[in-house]
Parts: structure tokens; sequence; C-alpha cells
């Protein structure tokens, strides 16, 4: 049995279900976040708002792009590995 072939067609395999993983969970991700910064007691669309109603409406909009850019950045850290080899 050839290892190496079997480790790269494992590496091969994880990097495209992280590359999935992350294309499905952009959308749930972007929906629970608008959902969060509409509710009444936060009001993000407020510019009015307390200080820290404001850092909890940028850590909320900061978490989507963040989550998917780490799931993103791991599919490409095993596909680049595997190139690497």
């Amino acid at each position: 049995m050839n290892k190496r072939g079997f480790g790269i067609f494992f590496l091969l395999m994880m990097g495209v279900v992280f590359f999935i993983l992350g294309l499905a969970l952009a959308p749930a991700l972007k929906d629970t976040v608008q959902e969060s910064t509409n509710v009444s007691y936060l009001d993000c669309s407020n510019s009015s708002i307390s200080d820290q109603n404001k850092a909890v409406c940028t850590s909320l909009e900061i978490m989507t792009p963040a989550y998917i850019g780490v799931i993103f950045g791991l599919a490409a850290l095993i596909l680049g590995g595997i190139a690497l080899r």
C-alpha cells in the first residue's frame, strides 16, 4: 500500500470538506448575525446607542468574515500543503 499516496488523497479530501463547510456555513452565519443585530434592545441601526452596544454590534458584524476566513484558510493551508509536496 502506498502510504504517501493515501496521505495526499486524505489531505485533499479534508481540504475539500473544509471548503464545502465554509460555503455551507456562510449563509447561516449571515442570517444569525442579521437576526442578532435587528433586535429591539440592541438596535444596531441607531447611531445614538451606547458604547457597549456599539462594541457588541461591531463584534457581531466582524464574526461572519472571521469565521468564514478561518475555515477557508484551513482549507487553503491543507490544499497548499499538498501542492508543496
